[in-house]
Parts: C-alpha cells; structure tokens; sequence
C-alpha cells in the first residue's frame, strides 16, 4: 500500500477540505474518454477525462489563493484526451493530458471523496431530517450555552439538529442585548429587514406587527409575504415573568406529507396554486404571492408559507375560489392541531433558532399586566446554516487526520 500519510498533508486539491486516504488506488487504466480506478476494498470507479480535466487541482486551472476556477468550459478542450494514467509513488493519480502539455495529479482521498459513479458524493450539509409531531418531540433539542461556546463538538450538535428537527435550544446563555448578534456570527451575517437588523418581541404601545402584542400568535412562518422569506429565525429571552405566552412550534414539512399521504387533491391544490401574502403597515406594503407548499423540481419539499394573520386577498379566478378556501381552511386545521404541535416555556438565557421556512412558530396570548415577557431577534439564511455545518465538519476531519498522524 502506498505511502498515504504524505498525500494527507498536501492540500493538492480543488478546494480547502481535508480528505482522509482510508483506501488506496490499486490500478488505474484509460479507454477513451474514461478513467477507470480499482481501489485496495475492490470498488471500480469511472470517472470521465473532461471532468477530471476541469478539476485538475494546479494553479494553472485552480487559483491556488482562492481555490475559484480560473478557465471556462469553453476553454477547455469539449473531449480531453488522456495518456495512460498511473499511481505514482505517494499514492497519487498521475494523468496526462497531451494536447495541452499538461500533467495532472489527483488526491485519492478527494477522488474516492468525489466519486460520481457510485451515487454521487456526501455534502456535510445535508442532513436527513427528522420529520415530527408531538408524538415523537415533546420539547427542542437542547444544548448548554456555555458549551456552546467553547466546544466544537457541541456548536455540530446543534448545527445538525437545527438541520435535522428544524430547530435547536441552548440554555443558559447570558441575557446580554447583544448575544444574540453575537451567537449569529458563529454561524453567519444576520439578514436584515423592515422590522430592524435586530429586533425586539415585546408589548408595544403602537405595534407595527400581532407579535407586538400580547395576542395569540397562531402557528407561521414570518416575512412569507417577502419573494425570498427567510431561511433561519433566532430568538433569545431576555426576560419572562408572564405565566402565559408559552411558545409553540409545529414541524410544517410533517403535516405537508401526511397531506401529500392522506389526500393528493388537496396536496396538488396547496402546491400549484397562488395565494396573496401581505404586510400591509403604516410605512411599508410588502406583498407576494406563491402556494403555501412549494416544492423542489424533484417533489422534495422546499418551504412553506403559512401567515394566517398575512393573508391578502386571493387573486384567482372566481371558479376557483371555493376550492381553494376549503384547501386553506383544512391546511389551517391540520397546522393548528395539537398532534403536531408542541409548547415550551422560554427562561431568560434560552436561544432557540429554527428554519423558518419548514417550521411554523407561534405563542399563547398572555397577559402583559402579569408580567414581562421580552424576546430579542434577528435571522439568517439558510445557507449560512449549511456553510457552518460543512466548516464544523471540516474542523473535526482536520483535527481527526491530525490525531491519527501524532
């Protein structure tokens, strides 16, 4: 087996990951347009030239500061050809490429990473996720604030679980105004937005939202009247003396694929059909329209939209519009109803953040002369999350190969 420990601790990759070389490349052969590889476990991999071509790690393809490409498709050749590859004496792949002078050498760890012959490779990022009801979650996944801060293992652990549940909690942290702006850094810039950059739930005198109030807030995504609503919501407690306003979450993309299950009629109407969304203050009019459902071109789900209080009015034609108040009143049956729903309390020092656009928030009324009940809060995308998550994975593997190399 070859010296892979050496390739370990060379960064010739297109990117700034670490690749573990668990495997060794055993044989490597070329039949025209395709490179083939047996592996020390007997895996065969295929790979085409001209994707191996555009991924070729040198600077002369990658810029080296950056790792951004530096060519265009239309500057390399549509149909490469290959001389004969071979393993060289770390481990590498070893490939030329004639007709341009080139000669390309090819991380195993990175290969067997990138292999797209057998399914396509693993982003860190995507989480399977855990669909639930109330029978399955009584309370957030919960981590300690504290330990969030000085643990990298816990920052994952909570990372995943807001991609896996939707949301996480952590305990404990101060009750600081700007923690929250802090703890967003760790994962990334806040998305700023009519309401503020931060912004503070509390009893107004003069409310520009219900969530100013001390109403009822059904369960709902926030800003659905916005093209692009955001991705992640965070919200800190910096103090509760009410004995109300208990919040309550709802996992949406649960109840959407049991409507999917129990009745397609009603699924194809939620997810094909517009309705209107606004948010109509005294110094702004946002307004949208999208289905409450919307899909992934493959018939994953990728959001919902669920604003009772945000409702404008339908604009559809008039033979439609029984239709789709029925199918309004039924997903608003099914949002609001216990066996999806949990409730929680919030202490001060609680954070909780959740994906606003697959889960659907809300609180019980309370009344503000019993008490005080103040909640800080921004958000952030959803990418931010999804970055975070593949440098904390990133974080682990180098400690990992660093560990095993001491």
């Amino acid at each position: 087996m070859p010296d892979t420990s050496k390739v370990a601790n060379v960064p010739h990759t297109p990117d700034y990951d670490t690749y573990r070389c668990d495997h060794a490349l055993t044989s490597a052969s070329a039949d025209g347009s395709v490179v083939t590889l047996t592996w020390d476990d007997g895996r065969v991999s295929r790979y085409h030239a001209f994707w191996l071509r555009e991924n070729e790690p040198s600077p002369l393809t990658h810029n080296p500061d950056t790792r951004e490409m530096k060519v265009t498709p239309l500057e390399l050749p549509v149909a490469p050809a290959v001389s004969e590859p071979r393993i060289d004496a770390d481990g590498y792949l070893e490939i030329g490429f004639p007709d341009e002078g080139l000669t390309a050498r090819y991380h195993p760890g990175w290969l067997r990473a990138h292999d797209y012959s057998h399914g396509g490779y693993a982003d860190a990022a995507l989480v399977e996720p855990f669909l639930w009801s109330s029978a399955d979650l009584q309370e957030p996944p919960t981590f300690d604030g504290a330990d969030f801060t000085d643990n990298a293992a816990t920052q994952e652990a909570f990372l995943t679980a807001v991609a896996s549940h939707g949301f996480a909690r952590l305990r404990n942290t101060p009750t600081d105004l700007m923690y929250v702006d802090a703890f967003a850094a760790t994962v990334g810039p806040v998305r700023d937005n009519n309401f503020g950059r931060l912004w503070d739930v509390r009893v107004e005198p003069d409310p520009q939202s219900n969530a100013y109030s001390s109403l009822e807030l059904v369960p709902h995504s926030d800003l659905c009247t916005r093209e692009y609503q955001p991705g992640l919501q965070v919200l800190h407690c910096i103090w509760n003396s009410t004995p109300g306003g208990a919040a309550t979450m709802v996992d949406g993309f649960r109840v959407a694929e049991d409507i999917r299950a129990e009745d397609p009629a009603l699924f194809e109407n939620l997810t094909t059909i517009d309705r209107t969304y606004t948010n109509r203050s005294r110094y702004t009019d946002y307004r949208w329209q999208s289905p409450p459902i919307v899909l992934h071109p493959d018939g994953s789900l990728k959001e919902m939209r669920i604003g009772a209080f945000l409702r404008g009015p339908t604009n559809q034609p008039f033979e439609m519009m029984e239709t789709i108040w029925q199918a309004d009143r039924e997903l608003s049956r099914r949002i609001s109803d216990r066996k999806y729903m949990i409730s929680y309390r919030y202490a001060p020092g609680d954070l909780v953040m959740f994906d606003n656009r697959r889960l659907q928030h809300g609180r019980e009324a309370f009344d503000a002369a019993t008490g005080k009940r103040w909640l800080r809060g921004c958000y952030i995308e959803r990418e931010e999350l999804h970055s975070a998550i593949r440098m904390a994975a990133r974080r682990r593997r180098e400690a990992e190969l660093a560990g095993s190399q001491t």
